[in-house]
């Protein structure tokens, strides 16, 4: 099986830096450095739409006290920074063409480049979404180059969260039960995935989100790989399972419909109208799809 999308991270994460405050502020002013802007969860591309980093004159063009600067890591001898712009503001004036979606660009983006993408962008949505103290509700500040906020009144410390989420193809002979929700486009079917539970292994998270989303039963569970997704802040753990049942009682508060569907109707998918859509390339899910349809019988 080929390589999941966003798992190429040939980036050493250098954590024993993050401390070293005089360290990390000479290397944002290293020729070799690299800088990856996040806005609205979008990064900046060029003319053809292809992700973009700059180097460290970026930094006299923009507002350094109103961006987030957070430090990702050492690749290639170089410094690689993600820049965290404040949604509200205006699109910064990085001189990129514009801001565009990462799985808008995922196809014209190396693999490792792609890695870092995901790195920065996860990153830069944890520090948005966590302005305040939980404790106390006073504001907060990066601190560890970016990889944490420490409250400016109670000095409680917060740290970049992942929230673990299972995705499993689940078969039964010669088919796979594929899903869909309401707000797909049409003819789209994806993998049953859920979140992990507090107190749960996710193991017991795969049957329990299968049993309650689609009434199959499923018996042997095997880990087959893993995928950061900060869509906004998850890690997708990769499932395959054997179902024990194959009626259907799907809730439909989760799903708008639910099927078994073949291999052939697997390996015809895409091919014209009205035939089965599936999910994005970069995703994990379509991953443990043609993983599936692929094995030899």
């Amino acid at each position: 099986m080929t390589q999941l999308p966003y798992t190429h991270a040939p980036l050493e994460r250098a954590e024993l830096l993050r401390g070293k405050d005089d360290e990390v502020r000479a290397l944002t002013m290293d020729a070799k450095a690299r800088f990856l802007p996040v806005w609205k969860e979008t990064h900046a591309v060029d003319e053809r739409q292809h992700a973009m980093s700059f180097g460290p004159d970026i930094l006299t063009r923009i507002n350094v006290e109103t961006v987030c600067v957070i430090f990702l890591g050492l690749a290639e001898g170089a410094p690689w920074f993600a820049l965290a712009f404040a949604p509200e503001d205006e699109p910064p004036a990085t001189g990129a063409a514009g801001f565009a979606g990462l799985r808008d660009i995922w196809v014209h983006t190396e693999e490792a480049f792609a890695s870092r993408l995901v790195y920065a962008r996860a990153m830069a949505i944890w520090h948005q979404n966590h302005p305040h103290c939980s404790r106390c509700g006073a504001k907060t500040v990066s601190t560890e180059a970016g990889h944490s906020r420490t409250c400016s009144a109670c000095g409680h410390r917060s740290f970049p969260r992942t929230d673990p989420a299972v995705i499993m193809l689940i078969t039964h002979g010669d088919q796979c039960l594929l899903g869909r929700k309401a707000e797909w486009r049409p003819g789209q079917f994806s993998t049953i995935a859920g979140f992990v539970e507090p107190g749960e292994s996710i193991e017991h998270s795969v049957r329990r989100e299968v049993a309650e989303e689609t009434g199959v039963v499923v018996g042997a569970v095997r880990y087959m790989a893993s995928q950061p997704w900060p869509f906004p802040s998850s890690l997708m753990l990769g499932f395959r399972g054997e179902a024990l049942s194959t009626e259907i009682r799907r809730d439909s508060d989760e799903l708008e419909d639910c099927r078994w569907f073949t291999k052939d109707e697997v390996l015809a998918a895409e091919s014209g109208p009205g035939t089965l859509l599936l999910p994005h390339r970069s995703s994990i899910s379509r991953w443990l799809i043609e993983g599936w349809r692929d094995e030899a019988p």
